[in-house]
């Protein structure tokens, strides 16, 4: 409505001006008195019009950013939302850079692009094109109907240009979003980049991503001046030209009588008529980006989410049961055949085997990361695809290979930010787990700022933290993936105080490479190539003289 206004206010200020020219300046200068008085009252609607005009398009310009903002803001936090429903298995097939990007730079494109700069213009231009043929239909009917001959002009080159610039717009979007893609996974590996001197290899890799993008650019920029800027400009001087011209012969031929009123506004409205055009191609082409930012956006929006089970699992005693588990993660190449198992409350189980061999995919598939393609996984005797993920993972908890630790405070990446769980609670765990220098190391104690991944503190400490998180939570079930794969001797026996505090009273996998560590086990599953070929506890398969005695025998001599 103000956008209205002020084009309104905007399109009448001509007709005040018309009426200076021709009823007060002509007159003066014929006369020689100037009726002041009247030239004063025209000239102060002529600025009221226009500082009132001004006021009403800043006015609504300002609130279409608040308001671009505001839809950009609950975007923004529905795809995010939306990330976190989708299945892990979409994260491994998709580039973490890519996922960034749509939610950073596509939706700001469509912010910045489309909400504030498309719904203005398009606005503003339409309502200065509809006002500036009916200003004109009143002035002079048949220079009017002449003046339309614009439109099927206009849009035929508009389909021209789209036909184009939709798909340079499409592909630089795609470029844009490689390269984030790219920057992501370089920031990450900047370590093995230096360590194994890639820099230049992977240098030549970017410079290559950003030539095709640059290339895609300048055809889309010249695209843009040479069918934009000049036809319009040219369209303008050509219409102003033959319209002087027919009115000029007109006038010298005595069919028409003109004012000098009359030809400043027919001027003047003949020009707001063109100065949407001006702007036209650069909504179209803002139109184009946004398009192509939309469908990517919409098309990560529209990735199936996990199926949501209403009923919460009630995980009391810890009692688990894999029956007949086969599984693959990609269809064609199974990676579990027919696995089964039970595990009574508070027993250790640990999972042994090559690499591949598919320890690592039991566990998924206990956390409901992923389901199995045949057979069934209980808890309790309560088989859990009928259960809600949140609620199986509430009575569980992971204690990576490789910690990962957030932005923010030793505190928070213990309670990682439930309410229920106190700063004294989180001092408490760190303690058990045998890191309370941690806590006497630094001035602030617990709340002493961790950086991102936690990269100032050793790969054990950050081991500690991540078992404090784990024992906080107090979960009845406990995963340990490769737990004292990354740290030293001593580190390693702090752990390992750490792992029976944690495994007491709780049913825990133990997956393993160091078997020494697993001799205690109340089961030890072997596998290979994705099915269990050894079961039993570590003094019986010692005596098998199977894999695991292999295993074991091969690191007792290297030790």
């Amino acid at each position: 409505m103000l956008l209205l206004l002020a084009s309104g206010l905007e399109l009448y200020s001509p007709m005040v001006a018309k009426n200076m020219i021709d009823k007060v300046i002509t007159p003066a200068s014929k006369t020689g008195i100037l009726n002041f008085d009247f030239l004063l009252i025209l000239l102060s609607i002529y600025l009221g019009l226009n500082i009132f005009g001004a006021l009403f398009r800043y006015i609504s310009l300002l609130l279409l950013r608040k308001m671009s903002n505001k839809i950009v803001q609950k975007m923004r936090a529905q795809l995010f939302f939306h990330m976190h429903q989708l299945p892990i298995s979409y994260f491994d097939k998709m580039p973490s850079g890519k996922v960034v990007a749509r939610i950073t730079n596509d939706t700001e494109v469509l912010r910045s692009n489309f909400y504030v700069n498309v719904i203005s213009n398009l606005l503003s231009n339409l309502i200065q094109v509809v006002g500036s043929y009916i200003a004109l239909f009143f002035l002079n009917k048949t220079l009017s109907f002449y003046l339309l001959i614009i439109i099927p002009i206009l849009f035929l080159w508009q389909k021209f240009y789209t036909k184009y610039a939709s798909s340079y717009n499409v592909t630089m979007r795609e470029y844009i979003s490689q390269i984030s893609g790219q920057l992501n996974e370089f920031v990450q590996g900047i370590a093995i980049i230096q360590a194994f001197q890639k820099e230049q290899q992977l240098l030549k890799e970017f410079k290559s991503t950003i030539k095709k993008w640059v290339t895609v650019g300048k055809k889309s920029l010249l695209l843009d001046t040479s069918i934009a800027w000049g036809f319009a400009t040219l369209l303008r001087n050509i219409t102003i030209l033959l319209m002087l011209s027919i009115l000029s012969w007109l006038f010298l031929d005595g069919h028409l009588a003109i004012s000098v009123g009359l030809l400043y506004v027919l001027i003047d409205y003949i020009n707001r008529l063109f100065d949407p055009i001006d702007g036209f191609v650069q909504t179209v082409a803002n139109v184009q980006q946004s398009l192509a930012a939309g469908k990517r956006i919409f098309e990560f929006y529209d990735e199936p989410t996990e199926s949501v089970e209403e009923a919460n699992i009630m995980i009391t005693k810890g009692i688990i049961e894999f029956n007949n588990i086969s599984f693959s993660y990609v269809p064609g190449q199974q990676i579990l055949h027919s696995i089964n198992f039970h595990v009574s409350p508070g027993e250790t189980v640990a999972l042994v085997g090559q690499t591949g061999s598919g320890k690592s995919s039991i566990l998924n598939l206990l956390f409901r990361f992923y389901d199995p393609q045949k057979g069934n996984i209980s808890i309790d005797n309560q088989i859990i695809s009928h259960y809600s993920r949140q609620s199986i993972r509430k009575s569980m908890a992971i204690v990576m290979q490789d910690p990962y630790l957030f932005t923010g405070t030793i505190e928070s990446n213990i309670s990682m930010g439930r309410k229920n769980i106190t700063p004294q609670m989180s001092i408490t765990a760190l303690k058990q787990v045998g890191g309370a220098y941690l806590i006497a190391r630094y001035s602030d104690g617990i709340n002493h700022p961790v950086v991102e991944k936690g990269t100032e503190f050793s790969s054990g400490e950050r081991q500690l933290i991540s078992f404090a998180r784990a024992l906080v939570s107090n979960p009845k079930i406990l995963i340990l993936d490769e737990a004292t794969s990354h740290v030293d001797t001593e580190t390693e026996i702090i752990i390992q105080k750490a792992m029976q505090r944690l495994k007491k009273g709780r049913t825990t996998f133990i997956i393993a490479h160091r078997l020494s560590t697993i001799k205690d086990s109340n089961q030890i599953l072997v596998l290979n190539r994705g099915e269990i070929i050894e079961h039993g506890t570590h003094d019986i398969l010692v005596q098998k003289n199977g894999l695991y005695h292999q295993m074991y025998s091969m690191q007792s001599e290297q030790l």
